[in-house]
């Protein structure tokens, strides 16, 4: 099945809606800015203190003259628009579909499934591009300008090697085992004074280095007293990028640590044996409890799927699409229903999701909620169900995967409305993966990501802590409902200090996140963090903030020869300054075993 590009059946109904949508957009854009005028965020304040004190009522009374004289001109224009506009939304479809015509690779031929083992790597991302108006109350504005710089980052990183780094050290652990440690900042601070090495094997390139200092909790104290002047003195317009490798092409490579007493002369493994193994090997050093999370200032490499929300200005989304589709080829954008259509309560602004894909999109649905209020009442919220294809076997079998992006209802008191917008999931998602599911086709991976619009330490939030969809997928970051894994942070950033010096760019932010007192400035935490149980007083592990943007994913859905092991769990700084929610990122490792072959992969998990 190929998607239609266009939302409209034809290009006379597309061409009439464009139109309509023409004569509406002079009366937003007007009032849009006009309302803007007056709500600051507090990078303007900081900006408007620097300057001649008459200069800020003279900007803000000229700006809000033009629009006020635009805003009446234009309201005629607008109505007629508004009656041409709402009935074209009954034959619309909810979502619009762009792909790059003519795709550098056939990318998802590259896969045949069986023999190695593939990544795939997903990332969630609230982004609040809202109209400028309405960013402004989220201490957020310019809405173009700053999906242009986002979708910048994300390019940047789509090709970017993974880089893997090995640490020459008496335990002999691998950098990825000790990731909440921040190796990136930490090599770009002691390049000069570490040995670096760069050795090759039969993966590709691989980064070592020496005696590479990591900050223990026993340190910590003293980095909270000192890690202003060190971020100060940071370069802090720097990418974290600078520190170049040429990097394995493959996951599958050579990180598992060798024996302290190893000799130096010693050979590295063969890619034969390398290839015998087929599924990375588990890390010995690590505890079963401890968090695959790490802190990152870029976007993982090599992405294969961004889910991205609160998209909800056209411009936006156009300028997102755009600059995101040569590097991946397949867009779902201006997703949701509007008017009367589809949902009880009159929608002006669709659901926010915006989907990017390296992968063929095969198949595609949404579900919009119907009970809202509030703020959320203008919004077609719901939910986004995918099915595209990630490779063929040599049988010319379709390997697919299922990918379901949401946001919920936002209001905090509301949990009764999210718990029936999480049942209305499970239903969803189970009737399009069963309606869409040939038997021919081998399934290999189930994700559930987005904005849930709760934690998993709020008090006020057991209701949905204890929904059944956290227990069909797996949660990589708690322990079950109410308690979070050592380690894990949460993804709300406090508004009033995000542009504050020290957390304005990637490295020092993801810097300040990783000590527990700098997190309390620079995260929303629960007011009310939940108890253990009615009788007892002992706080729950709150965690590191309210980590409200998830990345779940489960095993029972996939074919029965699918192994799933996640490799890499991780929070992202690198939009500091560009919204108020830290991005998430997650990596599964997919390996396909024939039938009768489970024996191996077990002696492979021994060796």
């Amino acid at each position: 099945m190929v998607l239609r590009e266009s939302p409209f059946p034809n290009a006379c109904v597309h061409g009439l809606h464009t139109a309509a949508w023409g004569l509406i957009f002079p009366c937003f854009w007007s009032l849009d800015h006009m309302v803007a005028s007056f709500k600051p965020t507090t990078y303007e304040q900081q900006q408007k203190q620097e300057e001649e004190c008459y200069l800020w009522p003279m900007k803000v009374f000229f700006r809000f003259l033009l629009c006020l004289i635009l805003l009446a001109i234009s309201v005629p224009l607008a109505l007629i628009g508004f009656f041409i506009w709402v009935p074209l939304q009954a034959v619309r479809r909810p979502f619009s579909y762009s792909r790059e015509k003519n795709p550098q690779i056939d990318i998802q031929k590259e896969w045949t499934g069986y023999g190695e083992g593939k990544g795939f790597s997903f990332v969630e991302a609230n982004l609040c591009l809202l109209p400028n108006c309405l960013a402004r109350f989220n201490n957020l504005s310019q809405t173009k300008r700053r999906a242009a710089r986002i979708a910048s980052h994300i390019c940047d990183s789509v090709n970017r090697p993974r880089i893997k780094v090995c640490v020459d050290s008496p335990t002999s652990m691998t950098a990825s085992s000790q990731s909440r440690n921040s190796p990136l900042a930490a090599i770009k601070q002691q390049f000069n004074s570490y040995g670096v090495t760069k050795s090759h094997g039969p993966g590709g390139s691989i980064l070592t280095v020496n005696n590479l200092h990591y900050i223990d909790s026993s340190e910590e104290s003293s980095e909270v007293e000192n890690v202003h002047e060190s971020l100060g003195a940071s370069q802090t317009n720097k990418d974290p990028s600078d520190l170049t490798v040429k990097e394995e092409s493959s996951p599958l490579t050579i990180m598992d640590e060798m024996p302290a007493d190893q000799p130096s002369g010693q050979q590295a493994p063969s890619p034969a044996s390398l290839k015998r193994r087929g599924r990375p090997r588990k890390n010995q050093n690590r505890k079963d409890d401890d968090p695959p999370a790490e802190i990152s200032p870029l976007f993982p490499a090599d992405m294969a799927f961004v889910c991205l929300l609160e998209v909800f200005e056209k411009r936006a989304a156009a300028k997102l699409k755009q600059l995101l589709r040569p590097a991946f080829g397949h867009i779902l954008y201006d997703i949701g229903v509007y008017g009367f259509h589809g949902c009880c309560e009159f929608k002006f602004l669709n659901s926010g999701i915006f989907l990017a894909s390296r992968y063929p999109i095969l198949d595609a649905k949404f579900y919009c909620f119907s009970r809202t209020r509030g703020e959320d009442a203008l919004a077609a919220k719901g939910l986004l169900c995918v099915k595209v294809q990630v490779g063929l076997t040599q049988k010319g079998q379709q390997i697919v995967g299922y990918l379901s992006c949401t946001h919920l209802h936002a209001t905090a008191e509301d949990c009764h409305i999210r718990e029936g917008q999480l049942n209305h999931m499970v239903v969803w998602i189970s009737e399009f993966q069963g309606t869409s599911r040939s038997e021919d086709e081998k399934v290999v991976f189930d994700v559930l990501c987005g904005d849930f619009n709760f934690d998993n330490s709020s008090l006020e939030d057991q209701l949905e802590q204890q929904h059944q969809i956290l227990k069909m997928y797996k949660d990589p970051c708690c322990i079950g409902p109410g308690k979070e894994k050592p380690g894990i942070i949460g993804t709300l950033l406090e508004q009033r200090t995000m542009y504050e010096g020290p957390v304005m760019n990637p490295e020092n932010l993801q810097r300040a996140l990783e000590i527990a007192e700098l997190r309390k400035q620079y995260l929303v935490f629960p007011m009310n963090p939940a108890m253990n149980n009615a009788d007892s007083t002992e706080p729950r592990n709150v965690g590191g903030g309210r980590r409200v943007d998830y990345l779940l994913y489960r095993e029972d859905t996939v074919a029965k020869e699918v192994t799933t092991e996640l490799e890499e769990f991780t929070f992202i700084t690198q939009l500091a300054g560009l919204t108020d929610h830290l991005p998430v990122g997650m990596r599964l490792f997919i390996s396909m075993a024939p039938e009768g072959d489970d024996a191996s992969h077990d002696l492979d998990d021994e060796l």
